[in-house]
């Protein structure tokens, strides 16, 4: 049955039960076992996509040109965003619904969400991809020549770009789910991104007193060089983590990988290996019982190891480690290449280790910049224009009720523009005007979170302390969003 219930004026199905972790996954009982090899698992895509373009790009370009006074900026950053990621996952596990669904429950009301979101989501993924692809291919192309590629490679570099979009398409071609595909390719990219750097090239490059300002930067709340950059300090703080308010687009993930009610609406099933499914076009809630509202805090446990356990300790190892690698190794004061971030990190290395050491920073360089943009771009914007779209009649009309027909005809048109994206502005432009719509995007999605979060059932909202942190988001970053536009006014 459908009621108009208290996320809103849309109607939403209601179930007798909301389904258990052992039901879900199979298992006849949850230990811990079984909580790493089949339950958590979004953090770990979101671990693959965080370490990209923030920390390998602006991670080093920032702390290289001001320092590492400015740490704080992580620690907050990545703090916050594992609160929001909480709080936007908390109403999908009571909804079943993605939050770009959700998100139309909320004022001032269904049309302007479905209008305004998905405009700033195709401008940000645009640009995004095309920057993170193309300096993925710079760090590949500097691997290839042996050397840091200029202007005069462009042509090398943009011709690798095109190779590393078409590669993340096949992957999410395979797979009987596209959450499941991504989880098993970002369990290799994380694990073997962090050991490489913990093993191989922090112990070789970290100067103690990069550690010692790394830790007092931590602590530097409010620091902020004088006359420093704000676009690239407000990108810093952007792509720390995910992509702050833009973190929503993200976390469907859970609904795929069926957290609490997200294991009846249905999931997006691969083209290659997937069978159809059927994808609700609304959202399914419990009703409120004691047994239910006690399955879902076991839930909500279980969302907290995947966010506290992984996804926080992963944005922070993210981003110190490259930044410290890259501010032991260059000097300071110095303006990396827009073309090269990554690529010059590798012939600094080199210069200490050896020419084997200048391939490895490469390769890594590009692994981490792959795996970016295989998460957050080529399956992200798909995946949620897919569940925006699928709310319409017409449109499942229109797929015959195969929602593989809808996302895959989106990633087409969309990987479209961004090969023409590449050829207009350097990477590491690209992934700053990425990172400040991240910014003004929070600024809408913020307030609807909270005001949606209000409207759960008193048994299931989250407490006073988690409003209050939102709060502080939403102030930040409006103040590094408004300081953007200053430097450009």
């Amino acid at each position: 049955m459908t009621i108009k219930n208290r996320l809103g004026k849309l109607p939403l199905g209601i179930v007798d039960s909301i389904p258990t972790p052992e039901s879900v996954f199979g298992i006849s009982k949850l230990n811990l076992r079984n909580l790493v090899s089949k339950v958590l698992g979004p953090s770990v895509i979101a671990v693959g996509v965080a370490i990209g373009g923030g920390e390998w790009l602006l991670g080093p370009a920032t702390a290289v040109k001001y320092g590492l006074g400015m740490a704080w900026i992580v620690v907050v950053s990545a703090l916050l965003q594992t609160i929001y990621n909480i709080s936007l996952t908390r109403i999908i596990m009571y909804t079943g619904e993605a939050p770009i669904v959700y998100l139309r429950r909320a004022p001032p009301g269904p049309r302007f969400w479905t209008i305004a979101i998905p405009l700033l989501l195709i401008a940000w993924g645009s640009w995004g991809l095309a920057g993170i692809a193309s300096s993925g291919a710079t760090a590949l192309g500097s691997v290839i020549l042996g050397r840091l590629p200029t202007a005069e490679d462009a042509w090398l570099v943009r011709g690798l770009t095109m190779i590393i979009i078409a590669l993340c398409v096949i992957i999410v071609l395979f797979g009987y789910k596209i959450e499941r595909t991504l989880e098993v390719v970002n369990w290799f990219f994380a694990a073997a991104i962090l050991l490489t750097l913990l093993t191989l090239v922090a112990p070789l490059t970290i100067k103690l007193e990069v550690v010692l300002e790394a830790l007092r930067g931590s602590i530097n709340f409010g620091y902020i060089p004088p006359r420093a950059d704000m676009s690239l300090i407000s990108a810093w703080w952007a792509y720390t983590g995910l992509a702050v308010g833009l973190n929503f687009i993200f976390m469907n993930w859970y609904r795929d990988k069926g957290y609490g009610m997200g294991a009846v609406v249905g999931y997006i099933p691969a083209l290659i290996g997937g069978k159809r499914v059927t994808l609700s076009p609304s959202g399914k809630a419990f009703v409120v019982s004691n047994d239910n509202v006690k399955t879902f805090k076991r839930w909500m446990r279980i969302l907290s190891c995947d966010q506290w356990l992984v996804f926080f300790p992963g944005a922070l190892l993210g981003m110190y480690l490259p930044s410290m690698i890259a501010t032991s190794l260059l000097p300071r004061g110095q303006e990396l290449p827009a073309w090269g971030v990554a690529a010059h990190v590798a012939n600094e290395y080199a210069a200490v280790v050896g020419m084997w050491g200048y391939y490895l920073i490469g390769f890594i360089g590009f692994i981490v910049l792959f795996s970016s943009a295989l998460g957050a771009y080529v399956d992200c914007v798909p995946r949620n224009l897919t569940d925006l779209l699928w709310t319409s009649k017409r449109v499942r009309k229109l797929a015959r009720d195969d929602v593989r027909i809808i996302y895959y005809s989106i990633l087409a048109a969309y990987v479209a523009f961004s090969v023409w994206a590449v050829h207009q502005a350097q990477p590491l432009v690209l992934v700053i005007i990425a990172a400040n719509t991240a910014n003004f995007v929070g600024l809408l999605v913020i307030p609807a979170v909270m005001y949606l979060s209000r409207q759960l059932p008193p048994e299931i909202r989250p407490r006073t302390w988690e409003y209050v942190l939102l709060i502080v988001f939403l102030a930040l970053s409006a103040f590094f969003f408004a300081s953007t536009i200053r430097t450009y006014l």
